[in-house]
């Protein structure tokens, strides 16, 4: 009995162990299942325009997500799945409604409420932007409120500055725009060709030009002057230098506009003289030269009554100082004697008949003719038709009409007084 009991209680405890490990052995595999079934804490970034929120979530729905963050979505809000693996740590991004405009290629604009990037705007218009045409801004963009979007012509631009050729496909728009597509900088004085306001164009070449502008000081001489004086002294024809020219100097500061390393253009904005220059003069004669006559007639006796001033020199028949000669044809007339010239003059040989708008009355005259005859000193008294008509440049009066007769017509030379 007691090997019985033994070994009852033997096989009883042997039992009761076998059946603890069971136990624990399901404990462990229940607690285990209980474990894989519930899924491990992850990390989701919701990106909410500039604003960005963190969530450690369990869950696995993208919109239940967003709910734990208590972020509000509205009918037209757009929730982007792109960046998001439920379970791992990703993103979602959120976009929202905004109000735009869409401007086609035929200028017709179109208003409508999306959200999204660009691209999601053309798909939502239906707008396939075709070769040779191009949208305003990345598909990638994302849309905001008054945002304009447009479809343009595409054009081929080429844009070089400081030495480098950028070839750019562009829409419309300004040489500005383009610059800036570029990343050019203009400074200060650049200048760029078609002006920044230009509008583009297809095959458009645009050029900076870098400009800078320098100050430089240089000593220059001053070129003395070449002045003319007149001189009666002198016959026409002859000159005199009286003052010999010479030469100055200055400072002179110039501002220099220098494109491209190459200076292009000068002003002078300031000069100081350092020695002034002496101009030189020449004398330039006035004096008329006598005209050749034939030998004088009748001893040279002249035919006026008049009476020379003192002064007066004459050789071989003619003055040595006078102002200027005239030469023409002169006539003869008489009148009865006690007559009055058209100046309120006696006649007398030695009073003139002359035009007055040519010799004015008053005159005074040296006359001889070319072949020798000297009617000698007269003055302008009286005016006559056929010297106001230009057939003779001056009448002659004689106290008889045989002297007129033998007198005729002649060409004299008239040396005025």
């Amino acid at each position: 009995m007691i090997t019985e009991l033994k070994g009852y209680a033997k096989a009883t405890r042997v039992t009761f162990w076998k059946v603890t490990a069971l136990m624990l052995a399901f404990a462990v595999l229940c607690a285990g299942t209980a474990f894989a079934a519930v899924p491990n804490a992850y990390v989701v970034d919701i990106y909410d325009g500039s604003e960005i929120t963190r969530v450690e979530t369990t869950k696995t729905n993208a919109y239940e997500i967003v709910k734990q963050a208590k972020i509000d979505l509205s009918e037209k809000d757009k929730l982007s799945l792109e960046a998001f693996v439920p379970g791992e740590d990703s993103v979602l991004t959120v976009y929202r409604a905004a109000a735009v405009t869409f401007v086609k290629l035929n200028g017709e604009t179109v208003y409508t409420v999306c959200a999204g990037t660009v691209a999601d705007l053309l798909t939502e218009l239906s707008v396939t932007v075709e070769e040779g045409q191009l949208i305003s801004l990345p598909t990638s963009t994302v849309l905001t409120d008054g945002m304009t979007v447009k479809l343009t012509n595409a054009y081929h631009v080429s844009v070089t500055a400081d030495g480098t050729e950028q070839t750019l496909l562009l829409g419309e728009g300004t040489v500005e725009e383009a610059l800036e597509t570029a990343n050019i900088t203009m400074g200060e004085n650049d200048e760029v060709s078609p002006a920044a306001d230009s509008a583009l164009y297809d095959n458009v070449r645009i050029t900076v030009y870098r400009v800078e502008y320098s100050e430089r000081t240089v000593t220059e001489t001053v070129h003395f002057a070449k002045k003319t004086v007149k001189s009666s002294a002198l016959y026409k024809g002859q000159s005199e230098i009286t003052q010999a020219g010479e030469n100055g100097e200055k400072t002179v500061t110039y501002r220099d506009k220098i494109v491209d390393g190459v200076r292009i253009s000068s002003e002078a904005v300031s000069e100081t003289v350092l020695k002034e220059a002496v101009p030189q003069i020449t004398a330039v004669g006035t004096k008329q030269k006598a005209v050749a006559v034939a030998s004088l007639r009748n001893g040279g006796t002249p035919i006026s009554e008049l009476t020379a001033p003192a002064t007066l020199q004459i050789v071989d028949g003619a003055p040595t100082q006078y102002s200027k000669i005239i030469t023409g044809k002169a006539a003869a007339y008489t009148a009865s004697p006690g007559s009055k010239t058209a100046s309120g003059r006696t006649v007398k040989p030695g009073y003139i008949a002359v035009n007055p708008d040519q010799i004015p009355y008053g005159s005074k005259l040296w006359i001889v003719s070319t072949d020798g005859i000297v009617y000698g000193y007269a003055i302008a008294a009286d005016t006559g038709g056929f010297v106001k008509k230009g057939k003779f440049t001056v009448d002659l009066f004689m106290n008889t009409e045989a002297e007129c007769r033998q007198w005729g017509s002649r060409d004299v030379i008239i040396y005025v007084l």
